[in-house]
């Protein structure tokens, strides 16, 4: 009888053990169990985030998209603008230079004639003094001064060689 005391003894200890292990394994299966919930609960919110930022590339790439023809669409005018601006130019370089070569004909018979009138000194000199230039003067006021036909023939060719010298 003492031995089977002692058994049921042993026994009743290691069914406390057990229990003792089944309460602390319980505590662990809540722990985990509630751990799964908040981790699907992440999942769902993860999943929102993923559907928002999808749509958020989406437009990105559309106004992406419509920046992308709208600077090309501006490129091509600047580019029409800046061929058509070279063409003025060409021609305007053209246009100078056909009035200074006719004003410098015009303005080296009008000192061959001085010349012959009277013997003052010579017109052409290298200094040309622009403050008595008058840009809206007529042509006929050329014709009947020689100096000032001179001066601005002179002005002309260094208004060209300037713009030459720039570009």
């Amino acid at each position: 009888m003492v031995w089977s005391l002692i058994i049921e003894g042993f026994l009743v200890a290691l069914l406390l053990v057990t229990i003792y292990c089944a309460i602390r394994l319980n505590k662990r299966l809540s722990v985990i169990r509630s751990d799964k919930n908040q981790l699907e609960k992440l999942t769902d919110q993860l999943k929102i985030v993923t559907e928002r930022a999808g749509s958020s590339l989406n437009g990105f790439r559309e106004t992406a998209e419509q920046v992308q023809r709208d600077l090309d669409e501006a490129t091509q005018r600047s580019q029409a603008m800046r061929d058509e601006l070279v063409f003025l130019i060409e021609r305007a370089d053209a246009s100078a230079d056909k009035l200074a070569q006719s004003n410098s004909h015009k303005a080296n018979d009008a000192l061959q004639n001085k010349k012959f009138v009277s013997e003052e000194p010579s017109i052409g000199s290298s200094i040309i003094d622009f403050e008595h230039i008058d840009p809206h003067a007529k042509q006929d006021d050329f014709n009947q001064d020689p100096q000032r036909n001179l001066e601005t023939s002179e002005a002309e060719l260094e208004l060209i060689s300037a713009l030459k010298r720039g570009r």
